[in-house]
């Protein structure tokens, strides 16, 4: 007999639930999403119209308490997460909150806590773990093809200038917190170690972060609103460099030790595979891209965490640790100098 479809609630029925996670739940066969709850009673019932949803709720505790749902979903803006997150835990749901945990390290860290305890999974919502790109570039580290990683590089810059709650740091808004935490976390999964100290210069709207780790490699993240669009991660080993796009349908681009990337031979390498993988292009862009397939990607991992116990790609300690990082860098930005980091 097949097993009973793993029922998610959403708290909150903004952008990130509405346009990413519930168009993505439909390409995951075992979930469904079966109840909202937002403050905005209008909002939630257009939400719930479009995509078939009866039970509406006006609150994230309502939502944790409906026999119903199997996992909350924690998607309203940062400020409401660690309330929403620890109902949902106390009414013994699974849970999933988005980026960032928290907005202060405390309240993180009482997230986790009661999340180990609880004894149910509980995912932060890092969808570019799961990105395609990025699964390819950690298992390049894993085999050795890098060599000894020296440098991990990342930007991300984006058209839209936030508004309202994402247009204010304290609130979990700006680039930083917005875009930024995602490439910090990455840091940390892609080189498998913890970044000791936090340096940051510029504004809440366009800044660069960097830090090292113990073994001296150099982290570094640019980031920045009110232009193109732009998400690309750099890793540079002693054997080569491999060159992410996390917005576009090919790479990641190989350019080995001695070869520059945009040389003629790589070129024609990466042009050539480039050709190679059009049929799954087309098929990624009729989804519409690697980087929205990348949340249906996430939503089958927490499904698998749920019915076979793997691990969730990121867990709330691993939400945490990114919220160090930021905190980090935000009060570097501040107060300027290099932060020290929290283990």
């Amino acid at each position: 007999m097949p097993a009973s479809p793993l029922r998610i609630g959403f708290a909150g029925c903004g952008r990130v639930t509405a346009d990413l996670h519930l168009p993505a739940l439909a390409r995951v066969a075992g979930i469904e999403a079966v109840a909202l709850a937002d403050p905005d009673g209008a909002r939630a019932r257009e939400v719930a119209a479009r995509f078939g949803i009866a039970a509406v709720h006006a609150d994230a505790a309502a939502l944790a308490a409906d026999p119903g749902v199997d996992l909350v979903a924690v998607c309203s803006p940062p400020r409401h997460h660690a309330e929403a997150a620890l109902a949902a835990i106390s009414a013994g749901r699974h849970v999933f909150v988005e980026k960032p945990l928290a907005l202060d390290l405390d309240a993180a860290g009482a997230l986790a806590e009661a999340a180990a305890a609880g004894g149910r999974v509980a995912a932060a919502g890092f969808n570019l773990r799961v990105h395609r790109q990025v699964v390819a570039a950690r298992a390049a580290l894993a085999e050795g093809r890098l060599g000894r990683l020296r440098m991990l590089r990342t930007h991300w810059t984006a058209v839209a200038r936030p508004q309202g709650w994402r247009a204010d740091p304290a609130a979990g808004g700006g680039a930083l917190w917005e875009l930024g935490i995602h490439h910090l976390d990455l840091w940390r999964f892609l080189s498998g170690r913890e970044p000791e100290a936090v340096h940051a210069a510029g504004d809440h709207d366009a800044l660069a972060v960097t830090a090292r780790l113990e073994d001296g490699t150099l982290l570094a993240t640019t980031l920045a609103t009110g232009t193109s669009d732009a998400n690309l991660i750099e890793l540079v080993g002693e054997r080569g460099r491999l060159l992410l796009d996390l917005f576009r349908g090919d790479g990641p681009v190989w350019a080995p030790l001695g070869r520059a990337a945009g040389g003629v031979g790589v070129r024609l390498r990466a042009a050539a595979a480039s050709a190679a993988s059009l049929p799954r292009q087309a098929r990624a862009a009729r989804a519409g891209g690697d980087y929205r397939l990348s949340y249906a990607a996430e939503w089958a991992a927490v499904l698998a965490a749920v019915r076979d116990g793997a691990p969730p790609p990121a867990d709330l300690e691993d939400g945490r640790r990114a919220v160090a990082l930021a905190a980090a860098a935000e009060r570097a930005l501040r107060d300027g100098g290099t932060v020290g980091l929290v283990a």
